[in-house]
């Protein structure tokens, strides 16, 4: 009865207090969202209350939350209207860009469509004209170089005539040659390079007149070789590779100094071969040193000419030619020393004969014992022949091992010296 009188004086019935959800301390739903309660469980004190003081604290909690409800949903309720403000205004501003981009589409179809098609046509005439241009080119060089080939025909056979300027002849060879075949062989340049004096196509006169000169070059040179005129040689040697000659130019400038190495090889063996000189212990190792010396020396002091009027590597071929000469000539020196040192007989010698004699004949004693050797074919015909007569001279043997060290040692050198010349 008492409670019941405290709710009818503050005002709130009992309908208030009973709600479930408030009871429960549970989270009420609103139109702006859900509210959150943390102290649900003070709701669940109004029942526990036991006195006025307790109640009316309960309640002035429920006012509160009653109080930010409102105030959340009023809130809501404002911005509704702004919404719709600014929704209004996004419809006005699609219906303008609307607008816009149909303006823009009629703007690209009617205007810059033509402008398209004017610039697709302008390229295509600008094509046209770069394809013409080159074309034009093209001729005009055709017509420039057919010129060129005219002169150098007349040239060739003007210098080739009572002038017999073959220095002349070759440079005009050589500045044909720079000349595209496809020129030369055109219909074009066989219509207007023939003349009177010259009637035959370009191609035909030019390689006609690089046969000619290459015999007289060849003639002039080998004639020159006779007279042993070295200036002659070279003016000539010079001349092959300008009317494309150039393997012919060091076939027969190779021949010729093969020519000068074999002479002086001979002179030199020649020289003490059968005298005093070939007693020499180093004689025949003195010979080939100086045909080698001889061919280091041409390939030194002739490779850059031949370089430079050739081309590079050039030189190549010319020391091929030079060590099959080498080879030859540097058979002959041994053959020659073989011969001279008796060196096959002292090899002969030197396997016929024992190990223990051999260690005998080094000892004086054994020079005047006169002990024959067992195994040695001379104690079959004259078994009381000296082991002098018969021994081998070891100071002869040392001479000639000496001269092969020699020999090859020099040969080393010169290999070395090829191998660095002709990379």
């Amino acid at each position: 009865m008492a409670s019941s009188t405290v709710s009818q004086v503050n005002g709130h019935g009992s309908g208030l207090l009973s709600s479930p959800e408030l009871a429960n301390g549970h989270s009420t739903s609103t139109p702006g969202g859900t509210l959150d309660h943390s102290n649900g469980d003070g709701d669940s004190d109004i029942y526990n209350a036991s006195s006025v003081a307790a109640i009316k604290a309960t309640l002035s909690q429920l006012q509160d939350r009653e109080a930010l409800v409102t105030a959340r949903l009023d809130a809501l309720v404002a911005s509704q209207k702004d919404l719709s403000r600014e929704l209004g205004r996004l419809d006005l501003l699609r219906a303008h860009l609307g607008t816009q981009a149909s303006t823009t589409r009629s703007i690209s179809h009617e205007m810059l469509s033509g402008a398209a098609s004017s610039a697709h046509s302008l390229s295509s005439a600008v094509r046209k004209l770069d394809l013409e241009q080159s074309r034009v080119r093209s001729i005009l060089d055709m017509v420039g170089q057919v010129a060129e080939l005219k002169a150098c025909v007349l040239g060739v056979a003007g210098s080739m005539g009572a002038s017999q300027n073959w220095e002349m002849a070759a440079s005009y060879m050589h500045r044909a040659s720079k000349i595209p075949e496809e020129v030369v062989n055109s219909p074009f340049a066989a219509e207007i390079v023939p003349t009177t004096e010259v009637p035959d196509t370009p191609n035909v006169t030019l390689s006609n007149a690089a046969e000619s000169l290459c015999a007289l070059f060849l003639r002039e040179f080998e004639q020159a070789v006779k007279e042993n005129d070295g200036a002659k040689i070279t003016r000539f040697f010079k001349l092959f590779p300008l009317i494309g000659k150039s393997d012919v130019g060091l076939d027969v400038y190779g021949r010729y100094v093969c020519q000068g190495v074999a002479a002086r090889a001979r002179s030199n063996l020649n020289a003490g071969t059968g005298g005093a000189q070939a007693k020499d212990d180093f004689f025949y190792a003195n010979a080939l040193t100086r045909l080698f010396e001889h061919i280091a020396q041409i390939v030194d002091a002739h490779g850059a000419l031949v370089e430079r009027h050739y081309g590079p590597g050039k030189m190549g071929r010319v020391v091929e030619r030079l060590q099959v000469e080498a080879d030859v000539q540097g058979g002959i020196i041994l053959e020659s020393w073989a011969e001279e040192r008796h060196v096959d007989r002292k090899l002969t010698d030197i396997k016929s004969y024992a190990f223990t004699f051999l260690v005998q004949s080094f000892l004086p004693a054994a020079r005047g014992a006169g002990t024959p050797r067992s195994n040695s074919p001379a104690s079959w015909d004259t078994p009381q022949r000296n082991s002098e007569d018969e021994g081998v001279d070891m100071k002869e043997i040392d001479s000639i091992l000496n001269e092969i060290s020699i020999m090859l040692g020099r040969w080393s050198l010169y290999g070395r010296f090829l191998a660095s010349k002709c990379k």
